[in-house]
């Protein structure tokens, strides 16, 4: 993994970039107070759990929360320093199937699951 280059790549995302839709911005507002230690563990290798690549939510149930199916972060470099790795009852792992990146460097896609959060929106 290349933890400098991961830092700057969450360093040149703006929050105007993050998709803008409830879900998504739901996401944003709730993900890092609910999970602070898989938050604080993404950080430890440059990712911003506040700016997902992707969120894949469901639908908001009729108790106020939310479950997002394994939203997806960008590391840059090769993930031989990665392992799977259980933070509590989150699972963060490589993602098997994730949607274009359209860069050019080395690069893999992280998952996390399972994501439950109160619905705000």
């Amino acid at each position: 993994m290349n933890i400098d280059r991961t830092r700057h790549y969450y360093e040149q995302i703006d929050s105007s970039d993050i998709c803008d839709c409830a879900y998504c911005q739901n996401y944003v507002r709730e993900i890092k107070s609910t999970y602070p230690n898989v938050a604080e563990y993404l950080f430890s290798f440059g990712v911003d759990i506040e700016k997902p690549f992707e969120t894949m939510p469901l639908e908001p149930d009729e108790n106020g929360y939310i479950e997002y199916a394994g939203p997806q972060y960008v590391v840059c470099g090769e993930p031989d320093d990665f392992a799977k790795t259980d933070i509590g009852s989150v699972t963060v792992e490589i993602a098997e199937s994730h949607p274009s990146t359209d860069m050019n460097e080395p690069h893999f896609i992280i998952e996390i699951y399972p994501v439950l959060l109160k619905w705000v929106m």
